[in-house]
C-alpha cells in the first residue's frame, strides 16, 4: 500500500537520494514511513520508500537481497550492479539509494551492516529487515511516535 495509512508512520523531512559514481541526487516528494506489522496489509514491520520512480530501481512484486548500511543520520541500499534510469531529464547510473533520517540511526549504526530483502511495490520500495531490525523500528514507533504495537 503507497501513501498515508494507519499504522504507517511518517518519518517527516526524511530526505532521499539516488547516488552514481560520483554524484547524489535528491528524490523530491520521496516519503519514507515505518509500517507496522498488521496495519494496512503488513504481514511483518518494515520500512517503506514510496516514490513513483523507485518501481525501475526495483519493479514491483520483485526483490531481491541485498546489502544495506548504516550511515550517519540514515541508511543506504547498495544495489547488485547500477542501474541506468533518466531522472529529471538525465541518464544516471544509481549505485545506492541513501535514506536520511536521524530515526533510522537507531535501526542500524553508522558502520553496521546487514543483508535483507529489498522488494518492489507499485510506487516505491520496501525494506524486511531482519528480527533484530524489526525490533528497533518497533521501539521507535512506541518512544517517538506514542503508537502502542
Amino acid at each position: 500500500m503507497t501513501g498515508p495509512a494507519t499504522g504507517k508512520l511518517e518519518l517527516k523531512n526524511a530526505k532521499v537520494f539516488f547516488h552514481t559514481k560520483n554524484k547524489k541526487f535528491l528524490l523530491k516528494n520521496a516519503n519514507v514511513y515505518i509500517h507496522l506489522k498488521g496495519y494496512a496489509l503488513a504481514r511483518v514491520t518494515h520500512l517503506d520508500i514510496e516514490h513513483e520512480i523507485l518501481d525501475s530501481i526495483i519493479p514491483p512484486k520483485s526483490g531481491k537481497f541485498l546489502s544495506i548500511h548504516g550511515i550517519e543520520n540514515g541508511l543506504e541500499i547498495i544495489l547488485e550492479k547500477a542501474k541506468g534510469i533518466e531522472y529529471e531529464k538525465k541518464k544516471i547510473e544509481v549505485e545506492k539509494i541513501l535514506v536520511l533520517h536521524p530515526y533510522l540511526g537507531q535501526v542500524l549504526k553508522e558502520n553496521e551492516k546487514t543483508r535483507t530483502w529489498v522488494g518492489g511495490k507499485i510506487g516505491g520500495i520496501y525494506i524486511g529487515f531482519r528480527k533484530k531490525e524489526i525490533e528497533k523500528l518497533e521501539t521507535i514507533a512506541k518512544e517517538k511516535f506514542n503508537f502502542q504495537i
